[in-house]
């Protein structure tokens, strides 16, 4: 399998999103009955960059519209089935990263009548590697005898894709009249490449070139480039 390689330009030079991908969650319910909520739960995953130009997945999700607020603990965040963060109830994002971190998340014990707070460690991100991720709600849930007690459920399944994008260095940036030569040296472990330019940070709207093949130790691509461009437009 072909593995890519990415650049991205926003403003002077900046690398940006990749891939992203949407997922959606079934289930019904109101959360005083055993139903699973997450009939309009709607999970994404979007390759990106943080602030600091290292490499992220940003989650995001809509809160279940058949579970009040007012009954959610926390969501908690899953990567390929590894619990990788938590966050509060009004929380609709998290960025998983590539650093290694703690982080704590409640956990249900006693047939659910119990919620214990408990740490993990967050696993780093790989890179070029396509993962999946699944958002868990955690409820408070009054069944029909009175009695209290608290459920997690997926708001996402079997869960949504992302490959965190494989950041790549720039040779130098030739602007000419009508376009501008991007040259970068080649990666051992990928042999296909593109450039994407963006006004925006995150990418949302941008011009993608390529992919290209490079078999040498050096690749060229050309984008577009108005005579008028100065550094930092």
């Amino acid at each position: 399998m072909k593995r890519r390689s990415l650049f991205s330009l926003a403003a002077l030079l900046c690398l940006a999103s990749v891939f992203a991908a949407t997922g959606c969650g079934g289930g019904g319910g109101d959360g005083t009955n055993p139903r699973d909520p997450g009939a309009s739960s709607v999970v994404a995953a979007r390759a990106t960059l943080a602030p600091d130009s290292n490499v992220q997945v940003l989650v995001q999700w809509a809160a279940p519209l058949d579970v009040s607020v007012q009954r959610i603990v926390e969501y908690q965040i899953f990567r390929d089935g590894e619990r990788i963060g938590a966050v509060g109830k009004t929380g609709r994002e998290f960025r998983d990263t590539t650093t290694k971190e703690d982080f704590v998340f409640q956990r249900i014990e006693n047939d659910g009548t119990n919620l214990v707070a408990s740490s993990d460690k967050h696993s780093p991100l790989r890179p070029g590697t396509s993962v999946r991720y699944q958002v868990h709600v955690l409820f408070q849930r009054i069944e029909a005898s009175g009695v209290t007690t608290f459920t997690e459920s997926v708001l996402n399944s079997p869960g949504v894709l992302s490959t965190p994008l494989v950041r790549s260095t720039l040779t130098s940036i030739t602007p000419q009249a009508t376009e501008a030569l991007v040259r970068f040296p080649k990666r051992e472990d990928a042999n296909q490449y593109q450039v994407e330019v963006s006004a925006f940070a995150d990418f949302r709207n941008k011009t993608v070139r390529g992919p290209v093949a490079v078999t040498s130790n050096e690749g060229l691509i050309t984008i577009p480039w108005p005579a008028d461009s100065k550094a930092g437009n």
